[in-house]
């Protein structure tokens, strides 16, 4: 994600979250399919968070049909990408390493996810390094 967008709250991540994993929907489909887990989203809720979440520039709407449909245009890696740029600002001096450690050390990661790590770290170390600036 080239851009800084504002942060998201709590709820907001809720409704992402809804986008990113049963894809775009109506003020009703989403109510309905984020009410199913918790009774109080109401209409006006949802709305709101849509609202908030398209004025950010996490969703979109497309307004041609009779009623709009809001899809979310930032993935969830990018929003992970974001988040840990800010942790890593606020706690590191944005330095990415010593947080990626920090989480490293105290996390339990199945086999899997370890040969995973391990070719990505590959990738890196392979990759001619970026000039700073």
């Amino acid at each position: 994600m080239s851009q800084s967008r504002p942060p998201v709250s709590d709820a907001e991540r809720e409704v992402l979250r809804e986008l990113w994993d049963a894809g775009p929907g109506t003020v009703r489909e989403l109510q309905q399919r984020l009410a199913a887990g918790a009774p109080s989203w109401t209409r006006s809720t949802v709305i709101t968070l849509l609202q908030r979440l398209e004025k950010k520039g996490y969703v979109a709407s497309d307004r041609s049909g009779f009623a709009f449909v809001f899809r979310a245009i930032v993935s969830r890696e990018e929003l992970v990408v974001q988040r840990v740029r800010e942790l890593a600002a606020e706690l590191y001096d944005g330095q990415a390493g010593p947080l990626m450690l920090a989480f490293a050390q105290r996390q339990r990661f199945k086999p899997e996810e370890l040969a995973e790590l391990r070719r990505f770290l590959d990738e890196l170390q392979s990759q001619p390094k970026r000039k700073k600036g």
